[in-house]
């Protein structure tokens, strides 16, 4: 709420820049008019749209070709779509998003990328609500889309992609290392005890059975299995720090760098910029822990050249308790949404849903959330043409395990991105030695509790 406010106060001093930029990406909205299937014309409606990736990558997704398909056979829609950002940046995209709804710009459809942002323009009456649409339109949006989750008892976006996560592991150590395919119902400590089979070497030259990235669901990889829904604040919105899966997570990841010396410290990945998909492809590591979305880089052998194959494990459960394959569905709550401000409301439903089905059909290069795409042709379209690098059959059998059991966030709590940043913030201190575990749970107990507090007044 206060975030927003800020912003309504300094988009008078961006209007006039943003309308100069915007009219360089923005085609003239020139009202047309169109012969509808009675012979009768019909004014055009036109529909405009930005997007948080650049112009290569809609390119790539043969978006330009949905819309073509698209206005044939709607022709009293035109479609105007362009980059808002010039890479892939979430952030840059919700601030000038922001700007343009201040500034009165026409902008019909928004992209959310977290459930904090989505919230955010929920709050503050920013995005239209789809229930009524859908029933007008005779479609039950959660019988259509996976990962289509209600805020306050009513639907406000479609997820663009929804990603689950895996283990990836490089098969030739795997088999090198005289180990088993993990087992679907595997645990964190199975994954501990690969981890330091899968190590080898000293120094330069040392490969490490895992790697973990600094984000702050690989702080406590225990939550995805163990706390369902918001991990960070229980379902009467209390924080959820007192849960030991939090402490006992901290304790786990800390163990296999400082103890076990089995996966890359965190001083190293954090001093040297260390990424995951450089350490796994270049075979410094053997097995990384992340979402889906990484399928796709493995078939891009001229930015990560390599000659191993890739097989895949599913995320493991914390404990013999949890159900296996279980994760949280990443994507799933938030995505593209209609700007409540929009003149074509209607119209904009019909392209949404049609931009979340067909739309992700024709290029496949997404995890769609559609139920009825062909899930053969999206695995394809994912993977490429070159199969050799590639486990399908593991791949297959985590990603369309039909028993498997998605996390999916439906809330979150007061100051949430704050609080995340300050878990973070102490739990980096602990992985490289800069204070106890103690004074890690304090710490960050004591920084959530202030910034509920000031979040809630």
């Amino acid at each position: 709420m206060k975030r927003f406010a800020r912003l309504l106060s300094t988009a008078l001093t961006a209007i006039l820049l943003m309308s100069a930029v915007l009219s360089g990406c923005s085609p003239k909205n020139d009202d047309k008019t169109a012969t509808s299937s009675t012979g009768k014309d019909t004014k055009t409606v036109t529909l405009k749209f930005y997007t948080s990736t650049d112009e290569v990558t809609n390119k790539q997704l043969k978006w330009p070709e949905f819309i073509d398909e698209f206005e044939k056979k709607n022709p009293g829609i035109k479609v105007e779509m362009a980059p808002l950002v010039a890479n892939v940046n979430n952030d840059e995209y919700k601030k000038k998003v922001d700007l343009m709804i201040a500034a009165g710009e026409q902008i019909d459809l928004v992209k959310s990328s977290a459930l904090y942002e989505l919230t955010e323009w929920i709050d503050n009456g920013v995005i239209e609500p789809l229930d009524d649409y859908a029933k007008n339109a005779g479609v039950n949006l959660s019988d259509e889309y996976k990962g289509v989750t209600p805020y306050k008892g009513k639907i406000y976006a479609i997820p663009e992609e929804i990603t689950q996560w895996l283990v990836f592991i490089n098969k030739d150590m795997l088999d090198a290392a005289g180990l088993p395919m993990p087992s679907r119902d595997w645990t964190w400590d199975d994954y501990r005890e690969y981890a330091k089979k899968l190590t080898k070497g000293e120094g330069a030259n040392k490969i490490y059975g895992s790697f973990m990235n600094d984000w702050s669901n690989f702080f406590s990889v225990g939550t995805q299995s163990e706390i369902m829904d918001d991990p960070f604040f229980t379902e009467d919105n209390k924080l959820n720090f007192e849960n030991p899966v939090f402490r006992d997570g901290l304790q786990y990841r800390y163990d296999l760098e400082n103890v076990d010396k089995s996966q890359v410290p965190y001083v190293d990945m954090s001093s040297q910029k260390l990424l995951y998909r450089n350490q796994f492809f270049s075979g410094k590591v053997a097995m990384v822990c992340m979402g889906s979305w990484m399928v796709s880089d493995i078939q891009l052998l001229d930015k990560y050249p390599h000659t191993f194959k890739t097989t895949f494990a599913t995320y493991p459960r914390w404990s013999k308790d949890s159900k296996p394959n279980t994760s949280q569905l990443d994507g799933a709550g938030f995505g593209w949404s209609i700007n409540a401000k929009s003149k074509n409301k209607e119209a904009a439903y019909k392209f949404l849903t049609a931009l979340t089905s067909e739309g992700l059909e024709i290029g496949h290069k997404k995890w769609t959330p559609w139920k009825k795409a062909n899930s053969d042709e999206v695995i394809k379209g994912i993977i490429g043409p070159d199969e050799s690098l590639y486990d399908l059959e593991a791949l297959k059998s985590v990603i369309y395990d039909p028993q498997r059991v998605d996390n999916v966030v439906t809330r979150s709590g007061p100051g949430e991105s704050e609080i995340i940043d300050a878990f973070t913030s102490e739990a980096e201190k602990y992985f490289v030695g800069g204070q106890s575990l103690d004074a890690t749970m304090k710490n960050t107990i004591d920084k959530a509790n202030a910034i509920v507090e000031k979040a809630e007044k």
